[in-house]
């Protein structure tokens, strides 16, 4: 454990390093001072002291606090002479008492922009306008694919954004407000200025002057700096956000101008309802509290806590396949110094099973500075591989919460995992893991961390670490969270969402986990997140196996593009970005000072791993898997049975040769994963394969596994799962109570244990299996799932085929399907076709005599995107994240674009976008209802938990009886014993509100859904 002292706050020695430190405070509290001079208008006032709920503001009072500041210092033709006016402003104010009729009305007039004011005060505007929402244009963003090629938007630099600014609807204006109401005009009157205070008159006087006197300000070059603008408008929204929170008696509070402290208000209580804050009270103090922050942000990185004690990470680990760490520690550690200055940028490409988790904590911690500390965050795109990576680590690291912070959505989730991992640490006990850091039983890290002695405590940031995920986000060494934690510093479009993203990413370094696992269509959003950490001066390493060239020069870029912009506003030149390369055969490292070179090096390291990788013995060998259907019968989109047939006959092929054989009876089992590309055709499949017939000796158990279950019951399949596919240390399938009991209870000698599932099974679950089946949707995918083939039994070889793929997808299968069939999931697309869409034809032997990652990594020369499904993939990656000429992801980080300073490419390209609504329902159990089960919106079971309602008619609970009883249902739980166990494990026998904590289901908008436990939720 280690104490820490609450540091003082030093003062001018705070801007070494920092050659805009003091630029940044100027600007924000100068911006601050004018932020809200809009409130003063006729319409605002009359709102406030209004009891009744009123419409939206038809123009919101930060562009109207932008006009006010525009007629202010009208006339000024440049930095200088507004400055001026503004130290002097009484003056000026009495020589010119009407300077308010200067107001550009927008309800009256066309609306202009900004290109006639001078770059700083352009830049102080852009501050006022966007303290609350950042712009866009006021385009129709259900349109997004037309959108993302408009030159207009992509072109578009700050000289015109500045030229172009107006009040667009939903972002300062609201049409709909205007057209209702008759008093918009009232919104651009005025009784009183709270410019008209003598303590307004007099700060902004001192800031104005201390403008004048700071010639890094007043030099600075007209261009775009995105960096001094975010971090500026930063400082002003954590000023305005604590400022408005201080309650009456809060000695923080500041005085106001008698005369103007009862003429305008700039808030009210929530509570009362009554006047709460002055208008240039609240200007005054939150300029006040933005300077003090301002003060603060350049050492944020050294007062924040960190884990001080790195010789854990330093520790060789004496285990063969663990070694690669050993040297990656001593090549990172050997360059440190020269990395932390210049930028690092990693790409660990070591295989599944080589302790990357553990890995990346040690490159990271050799990175660190030995005399502060370590700090990073792991950002991973699935909940469960983010609860698993930190849970790892906080074990092997012997970790408490205040040192490894875990961070996902989902409290339901959470304390499921939670359970889990109770049951498992109960269940192993005596068994080491064979991993680094259990080898020895003495306690790695005992180090506890104080937030309390932290000199940014909570009163010094006040309200933006109250919520106590904000407050682990920011203050913990070490992070392991969902990248929707930390990406809302480049994707919130409004509010204050961004600071501490923003902060986190200012004060600690990056490792992205599994990048490659996100779909295209979120890429441009990661793209944007690494493009920040760089220009936040953080350091990035990308983790996979499979990472494609183009992903990895893409972030590359994106990278390099933001470090340079760091170095520049640093005072710093760059002599290139240290570039490491790392897997379980080679590490390198090396400063690039170019793309060009980054690829280059990157080529060289891929033909040694290939190399190295097609040395080894096959794992996993596929072939094809012919899919020629009869006619689909009337009402179906596809024959089902024939299908069914299909996978049937292939999973007893695939049995015959990977089996295991019980040592008492002699009967044979074994795992396979049969996996869908999409979740609707699997019901159709899983009730054809019901009524299929099988051979005498042939017995199938069969589960379905996907995301539309409700939550307790997913829960329970995938804990059972976990334990029965854990091939750790040569378990036996007849260890496992499931597996003996369904043998037991049925004389046949051969028994195929089938988990049908979708794309869950293939990412984020450590699952190993016997042989699986795969409905192409990528190459991609295809991997993935390889990857669960043998994934605990490093010493098989395979001989024959393990996996066996579809030739066409269900897609492709349908008879109304005469367009692309790759795509959701999937890169095809109309602008990326494919000239077959039969796997005989996409995937040559090569890939399939052996599948391994070499399809991703490797970019073969010349591309054939048309006619191969790994080329189809590259292509589209290429044209997303390397295009050669501007385009909606890479205009993001141009030098002049103005990409940064509005949230249009966010609005065109958004992260996690679905078209789709969903509502969650919540099942209870109901003993006066047929089914044992009642359906209810969850949103009304958390108002009235007993309450009566049903929404039976819209998710009707469905029976199902097979026919046939040559295949069963296997790992199936029903609702109510779920729950039991559940109120046991957690000693709380409430179970009508365990069943809505834990009971539930997002489903789409729409009537009909059906339910049974065996297949969860499916459309009517």
């Amino acid at each position: 454990m280690f104490e820490r002292v609450k540091n003082e706050v030093p003062g001018t020695e705070w801007e070494t390093g920092w050659t805009l430190a003091t630029s940044i405070k100027i600007l924000a509290t100068l911006a601050a001072l004018m932020h809200d001079l809009g409130k003063a208008n006729a319409g605002f006032q009359k709102k406030l002291l209004s009891s009744s709920k009123t419409q939206p503001d038809p123009y919101r009072h930060e562009w109207i606090s932008l006009r006010l500041f525009e007629a202010m210092i009208d006339g000024c033709t440049n930095d200088q002479q507004w400055l001026e006016r503004l130290a002097d402003f009484s003056t000026f104010a009495s020589q010119n008492p009407n300077w308010p009729d200067r107001l550009h009305n927008d309800h009256q007039h066309k609306s202009k922009g900004l290109a006639h004011m001078p770059p700083l005060a352009q830049v102080v505007a852009w501050l006022i306008a966007t303290h609350h929402r950042l712009p866009f244009d006021g385009s129709d963003f259900t349109k997004m694919d037309k959108l993302r090629q408009k030159s207009k938007f992509i072109r578009l630099d700050l000289k015109r954004f500045y030229k172009r600014l107006s009040p667009t609807n939903g972002w300062v204006y609201s049409e709909k407000s205007h057209n209702a109401r008759t008093d918009t005009e009232d919104f651009w009157r005025f009784s009183a200025q709270a410019s008209e205070s003598r303590l307004w008159q007099k700060a902004v006087a001192r800031w104005a002057e201390k403008a004048l006197n700071h010639p890094p300000l007043m030099q600075l070059p007209e261009e775009n700096n995105p960096l001094l603008m975010h971090l500026s408008r930063l400082c002003l929204m954590v000023g305005d956000h604590n400022y408005s929170s201080l309650q009456a008696n809060d000695k923080r509070r500041v005085t106001s101008d008698l005369k103007l402290k009862q003429t305008l208000v700039a808030n009210t209580c929530r509570t009362t309802h009554k006047p709460k804050q002055a208008l240039d009270e609240h200007l005054l103090g939150v300029a006040q509290f933005t300077a003090s922050f301002a003060h603060l942000l350049p050492r944020f990185t050294d007062e924040l806590p960190r884990l001080e004690d790195l010789s854990t990470f330093a520790r060789p680990t004496p285990i063969e396949r663990f070694q690669w760490q050993n040297k990656a520690w001593n090549l990172v550690k050997k360059h440190r110094k020269p990395a932390r200055q210049q930028g690092f940028f990693g790409v660990n490409l070591a295989s599944t099973g080589c302790g990357k988790t553990l890995g990346n904590a040690r490159i990271m911690a050799a990175l660190a500075d030995p005399e502060t500390g370590l700090r990073f965050t792991c950002a991973l795109g699935l909940r469960v591989l983010t609860l698993q990576t930190g849970q790892a680590l906080r074990d092997k690291l012997n970790l408490d919460d205040t040192a490894l912070a875990i961070l996902v959505g989902g409290a339901a989730s959470r304390t499921l995992f939670e359970i889990q991992q109770e049951e498992s640490k109960a269940e192993e006990k005596q068994q080491e893991t064979n991993d680094y850091g259990s080898e020895s039983e003495e306690e790695l890290i005992r180090e506890l961390v104080d937030y309390d002695h932290c000199a940014l405590d909570q009163e010094t940031l006040g309200t933006i670490i109250h919520d106590p995920k904000a407050r682990q986000l920011l203050y913990a060494p070490i992070v392991s969270c969902t990248v929707d934690h930390i990406i809302g510093a480049t994707e919130t479009l409004r509010g204050g969402r961004h600071i501490i993203p923003m902060l986190r990413l200012l004060t600690s370094d990056l490792v992205l986990d599994e990048p490659d696992d996100f779909d295209q269509n979120d890429l441009p959003a990661l793209s944007r997140l690494v493009f920040m950490a760089g220009m936040l001066g953080s350091n990035v390493l990308l983790s996979s196996a499979t990472l494609t060239p183009d992903l990895i020069m893409g972030l590359f870029t994106a990278y390099q593009s933001g470090r340079t912009l760091w170095q520049k506003n640093q005072g710093e030149t760059n002599d290139g970005i240290y570039c490491a390369w790392i897997d379980e055969f080679h590490q390198h490292m090396e400063a690039c000072a170019s793309r060009q070179a980054f690829e280059k090096r990157h080529q060289a390291f891929i033909k040694k791993r290939v190399k190295q990788l097609q040395a080894l013995p096959p794992r996993r060998i596929g072939d094809i898997l012919p899919t020629s259907l009869p006619k689909a019968p009337e009402g179906e989109k596809i024959n089902n049975r024939a299908l069914a047939d299909i996978i049937i006959n292939a999973s007893q092929s695939l049995h015959r040769q990977y089996h295991e054989p019980c040592p008492t009876t002699g009967k044979t089992a074994s795992v396979g994963l049969v996996r869908l590309a999409n979740i609707n055709p699997m019901f159709g499949l899983a009730q054809a394969l019901y009524e299929s017939t099988l051979p005498d000796q042939v017995q199938i158990h069969l589960c379905c596994y996907h995301a539309r279950q409700l939550l307790i019951l997913r829960n329970t399949l995938e804990r059972k799962l976990d334990r029965i596919l854990n091939r750790n240390d040569h378990h036996s399938l007849f260890d496992h109570r499931e597996i003996q009991e369904a043998v037991a209870t049925s004389p046949k000698q051969h028994h195929l244990f089938i988990v049908l599932a979708t794309s869950v099974a293939e990412v984020g679950r450590d699952h190993d299996y016997d042989w699986a089946i795969a409905e192409p949707s990528s190459m991609r995918s295809i991997i993935q799932l390889a990857g669960r083939v043998w994934r605990h039994r490093p010493e098989r070889v395979a001989e024959h085929p393990n996996i066996l793929i579809l030739n066409n997808n269900i897609k492709a299968l349908q008879a109304s399907n005469n367009g692309a069939a790759f795509y959701n999931p999937g890169f095809e697309s109309e602008a990326h076709p494919l000239e077959s869409h039969a796997c005989s034809e996409l995937i040559p032997e090569e890939q399939l005599s052996c599948i391994d990652a070499i399809p991703r990594i490797v970019r073969p020369e010349p591309l054939q995107p048309t006619r191969r499904l790994a080329d189809l993939e590259h292509r589209v990656m290429a044209d997303l994240l390397n295009s050669p000429t501007p385009n909606y992801v890479n205009v993001y980080w141009q030098p002049e674009s103005a990409a940064q300073a509005s949230v249009h490419m966010q609005r065109i390209s958004p992260f996690r976008y679905s078209a789709t609504q969903e509502t969650e329902y919540v099942a209870q159990p109901d003993a006066d209802d047929d089914s044992g089960i009642r359906f209810r919106y969850r949103e009304k079971a958390w108002e009235a938990p007993y309450g009566e309602e049903s929404v039976n008619s819209d998710v009707t609970p469905t029976s199902f009886t097979p026919l046939q009883t040559a295949i069963r249902p296997w790992l199936v739980t029903e609702l109510p014993d779920a729950l039991a166990e559940l109120a046991e494990q957690l000693d709380d026998d409430n179970q009508t509100l365990l069943a809505i904590r834990f009971a539930f289901v997002s489903l789409e908008n729409r009537k009909n859904w059906r339910f049974h436990p065996w297949f969860g939720f499916w459309p009517g």
